[in-house]
């Protein structure tokens, strides 16, 4: 039992994104959640094992896996894409409406191209405030909306920016962040570290 996601079968989960033909042929409904991650890695499945456990973690612990899966690449992101990444950070350490802002305003700077835009996007979109400019009408953003953002940033990390010979290469990120979203499901505590920026003392 994974003390994060203790759904007794993941037929709830499943149900929040949408499948990939490769995943409905390994996941059904009545199993456990550690037994579909097990499932869909030995297949090496890595992407729909990233999104499931994006969509199976709580908010606040998916957003934390995806900052810390970008982190793993922090040599690769210019200094205003390190920017959005800490947005999701300090939102975390301080989950209100002016991060939450913040984190918005740094993903529409550097372009959704780019995975440290998702997951400050992830922070917009976590269900805690409107989605529109706030002159307009409140509108919340759709259940699990958060989810998607969360497995795009790690999905988007894994490709690119294109990995050198040197790099760990993106099998391994993938395996990298997957273990650290199952240590995350099993409870491990959520230990924040802002990334350095060049130039910030």
């Amino acid at each position: 039992m994974l003390k994060k996601i203790p759904n007794s079968n993941i037929a709830a989960i499943i149900e929040r994104y949408q499948l990939t033909e490769e995943a409905l042929a390994v996941l059904s409904p009545n199993m456990l959640p550690k037994q579909a991650i097990d499932a869909l890695v030995e297949k090496e499945l890595y992407n729909d094992s990233i999104q499931f456990i994006a969509h199976a973690l709580p908010m606040i612990d998916g957003i934390f896996w995806a900052s810390e899966a970008l982190s793993l690449r922090k040599n690769e992101w210019d200094n205003t894409q390190l920017q959005a990444i800490n947005s999701a950070k300090h939102w975390l350490q301080q989950p209100n409406e002016t991060n939450r802002i913040r984190a918005n305003q740094l993903a529409d700077r550097i372009g959704l191209d780019v995975a440290p835009a998702w997951v400050a996007k992830a922070v917009y979109w976590s269900g805690t405030g409107s989605i529109v400019s706030p002159e307009l009408p409140t509108v919340m953003p759709p259940d699990f909306l958060y989810g998607h953002a969360i497995a795009a940033a790690i999905s988007i990390a894994a490709a690119i920016p294109e990995w050198q010979p040197e790099d760990i290469g993106y099998e391994k990120f993938y395996l990298t962040v997957i273990e650290q979203g199952i240590n995350i499901a099993q409870g491990a505590p959520l230990h924040i570290t802002l990334l350095t920026i060049n130039g910030e003392s």
